[in-house]
């Protein structure tokens, strides 16, 4: 009896053995990054450390998702840029955001202008990415929307997330010469006028995965 015992035992730790074996670190299966395969829902932490705003359903032109940085990252009192220049070919819709911003950053460098909103978040590395921008007028409001106002653009309240102050966001979007968008994230109205690109608002860059 005793003798089965321990032969009945060699056996398991053989088994034992065997099963670990196949555990090794040549075997592990290497998940792919969060960034290209997960998918993420409507305020979660994105890939950069930042929440998730934006979800257009499917990945095209290389990106799916739009995430704005974290609080930390927020400037208060930032210009857009120059009165009654007139930069052009900036757009107002979601996906234009960062194209506006190499174009402003462009304008402003060669003008040897410095510390604008634009500027800000083109420079800004953080979470492990270097390629933030600010917003388009549309992507700032889906920002509004779905972080900010408490009901989000399918209809489900939820708890605010991101930090957001009620005051005044720019947005990447020219509206005249001396005009560009902006959004008051207390009220969440939007407007192109009223405030020059000289006034001082919030800033709060944006990355698309």
């Amino acid at each position: 009896m005793k003798r089965s015992k321990i032969i009945l035992g060699i056996l398991i730790l053989s088994v034992m053995a065997l099963v670990l074996s196949g555990c090794g670190e040549g075997n592990l299966v290497t998940l792919p990054p969060l960034e290209e395969n997960d998918t993420y829902a409507l305020g979660d932490i994105g890939p950069a450390g930042g929440y998730i705003f934006y979800d257009k359903g499917s990945s095209s032109d290389g990106w799916r998702y739009l995430e704005a940085a974290p609080v930390s990252t927020e400037w208060t009192g930032k210009q857009w840029g120059s009165n009654w220049i007139w930069i052009g070919g900036t757009g107002t819709g979601i996906g234009t955001g960062q194209n506006n911003t190499t174009i402003i950053v462009n304008w402003l460098n060669s003008h040897s202008e410095t510390g604008k909103a634009a500027q800000l978040c083109y420079a800004l590395n953080y979470g492990g990415h270097s390629d933030w921008f600010l917003p388009s007028r549309d992507e700032l409001n889906k920002m509004w929307v779905n972080l900010k106002s408490g009901i989000d653009e399918n209809g489900a309240h939820y708890d605010p997330v991101g930090g957001f102050a009620g005051y005044y966001y720019w947005s990447s979007s020219e509206f005249t010469a001396n005009y560009a968008w902006y959004q008051d994230f207390y009220y969440g109205y939007q407007s192109g006028t009223y405030y020059s690109k000289f006034n001082t608002f919030r800033v709060r860059a944006v990355r698309a995965f």
